[in-house]
This record gives C-alpha cells, structure tokens and sequence, in this order.
C-alpha cells in the first residue's frame, strides 16, 4: 500500500548486492537519510546505502515513480530557444567532444535528450547527422533511432536514474560505433557524505536517483567490452569560465533561497540579501576554480 506520500518503505533484502559493482555487500552497510529537493516533496525523507566495495550509493525506498515525475520541475523547462547561459554551457560541453575527436560530418545520438535543447545547440553549430531518444518527451519517444549506430553517444544525468545501470551500458555500447565514443555525465557518490547529505541534497535528487555511480565505477564503466577511458572530468559541462556560469555559483543562488531545484525553471530573482553580499560576486566571477567533484563525466571510446 503506498503512504501518503507516495512511496512505500521496503525492507531490503538479508544481504544486499550492488548492481554496479555487482559485490554482495554482507552486514550493515553505511547508511544516511536525505529529504528530497524538488519543493512539493522536500519534507518526505529518503533513505539510502553505500556499496562497501565500489562506493556508489543506491536508494533503499521502493516509490511510485509516476507519482514524483508526475510535476516534475525540469519537464516544465520546454521546448524554449537555448539562452546565452545554456549556450556558454553547450559550448563547453561540445569543446569536450571536439577534444575526443567529434567533428560536423559525423553522427550523434543524445540519450535522455528531452526537450532537445543540446541538438538544436549542435545544429546551430553545424552538426546535421543528429537524432535524440527520451521515452519521457513527445518530441523524442521514437525508439527507431535506437536501431542504427553513431559516431558518438552522449548521455547526461540519465544513468542515475535507470534501475539496471548496466543494461544501460549494454544499450550504449550498442549504439556506438566501433570506435566511436561514449559519454557519460551523471553525479559522484565520493563526493557525497551520508552523514551529511544536506550540501548534496541536488546531486542525491531524491527520489529520482535510484543509483549513483562513484567516480571510481565511471571509469570502470564499459570494462566487460572492451572501452577505452578517453577522458574524466571533475566537473560537470556546466561548470564553466563565464560569469554566473557555474556549479558553485548555482549552489551559491539556491543556498539564498529555498535550496529547491525547482528554482531552476523559475524567473531569476533578487529578494534574498543573501544575493547582495561579496560572496555572490565571488561565486559569480570565480566560483569554476573551486566547485567540487560532485558531477563529473567520462569519455570512452568502443574498440
């Protein structure tokens, strides 16, 4: 029966086995509690567990997901033209792929594409062989693309979200292709402290990261066939040099308000005092040199 809440508290299981690492994980592992930030639901608390072996963290909490995705703040961003702080952003994710050895007349697949912004930003950029799968977006369901193969795939803040990780993988590897590349951006579970989940509360996203990766499983990713790691990076592609583009500065902004992602798909605001200080402009001018390791990505490439 589900609680009011929506989710129903399961007991897991006598032992319980990671599936990332694929390790049983005997006795108690450590565990921590973390209240969800998307504001509807920032007073349900949700528990999760650390894998012992690999690192990554996993959501003990069997939910009704439909239930949670059903106002989810980020489908409300639309099918909006990409802004100058979107574009500073895709720019340095495409210097990325460019560094990988991407260039206009190859082919690209982005997995969990949704609204499409990051296809419309190649398109402008030149890139013709494009196509974008999210079973969650009217625009992109059409599983045909998923039957030929690219030159690059690109997938971001989509495997922590999936409940089979691997099959994930699997999927990926199948629509690169030999000696293509793919990329992987999701959240790092080493730079999380579940005795201390509230500074992490946006990369633990709760309910709706069932699993997350540490650093270390990234880059072991794609061993089982064969991937070459390219490139890690500590940063997510939105950590960038330009102004009020970056990680810390986005903390920084929530931290002045409500702390709630939703403030994401919300007109910018200037009511806290909290904005007015010098640590703003700190943020604001420097904040790329100093944000932490808590969104990463990795490049591999298929032999």
């Amino acid at each position: 029966m589900l609680a009011p809440g929506g989710f129903v508290r399961s007991r897991p299981p006598t032992v319980m086995r990671c599936n990332i690492c694929r390790q049983p994980c005997p006795g108690e592992p450590e565990r921590g509690r973390v209240r969800s930030n998307v504001r509807k639901f920032q007073s349900e608390i949700f528990e999760l567990w650390r894998c012992p072996h690999c690192k990554s963290i996993h959501a003990c909490d069997e939910v009704d997901l439909a239930h949670y995705y059903a106002d989810y703040p980020f489908h409300h961003l639309g099918a909006t033209d990409v802004d100058w702080m979107m574009r500073a952003m895709y720019d340095n994710l495409l210097s990325r792929l460019r560094q990988a050895g991407l260039d206009e007349q190859q082919a690209v697949i982005d997995y969990g594409c949704g609204s499409g912004h990051f296809l419309s930003f190649l398109e402008s950029r030149g890139y013709q062989d494009l196509a974008g799968y999210d079973e969650y977006s009217e625009g992109f369901a059409d599983a045909a693309v998923m039957q030929r193969q690219y030159d690059c795939v690109m997938t971001q803040d989509v495997i922590e979200h999936v409940p089979e990780p691997l099959e994930l993988v699997e999927t990926l590897h199948g629509l690169a292709k030999p000696g293509g590349i793919v990329v992987i951006g999701t959240p790092n579970a080493e730079a999380i402290d579940l005795q201390n989940p509230e500074p992490r509360v946006h990369t633990l996203h709760q309910p709706y990261h069932r699993h997350i990766l540490s650093k270390t499983a990234l880059q072991a990713l794609g061993a089982d066939f064969g991937w070459e790691l390219l490139k890690y990076y500590p940063t997510m592609y939105a950590n960038t040099r330009v102004p009020f583009v970056n990680s810390a500065f986005v903390n920084h902004y929530f931290r002045c308000f409500d702390n709630n992602c939703d403030l994401v798909i919300e007109p910018i605001k200037a009511s806290s005092w909290k904005l007015f200080t010098p640590a703003t402009l700190a943020h604001a001018f420097f904040g790329s040199a100093w944000a932490p390791e808590s969104d990463v990505m990795a490049i591999f490439r298929r032999p």
